[in-house]
């Protein structure tokens, strides 16, 4: 369950909630309990262009990523 108790509401497996501005944040689990990652940032206010898993800010800096993927240069190349 997320936020307060009069209108909390359960968070499905792996999916996200998206919380209000404040300053502070209840969670409860329930049974087995829960395993929660909390992120907090501030809006960054720029156009947002998704396709697949990228995501840019515009349609071609996804064509580029794109391209960049199907030429092997978004591979990790940390040995």
């Amino acid at each position: 369950m997320v936020g307060p108790a009069n209108v909390a509401r359960t968070l499905e497996t792996h999916h996200a909630g998206v919380l209000a501005d404040g300053d502070a944040v209840e969670l409860a689990g329930e049974g087995e309990g829960a395993r929660v990652l909390l992120l907090a940032g501030r809006p960054l206010l720029e156009p947002i262009v998704q396709y697949g898993p990228f995501v840019m800010n515009s349609r071609e800096e996804i064509e580029q990523a794109m391209s960049d993927y199907q030429q092997g240069a978004l591979t990790d190349t940390r040995q």
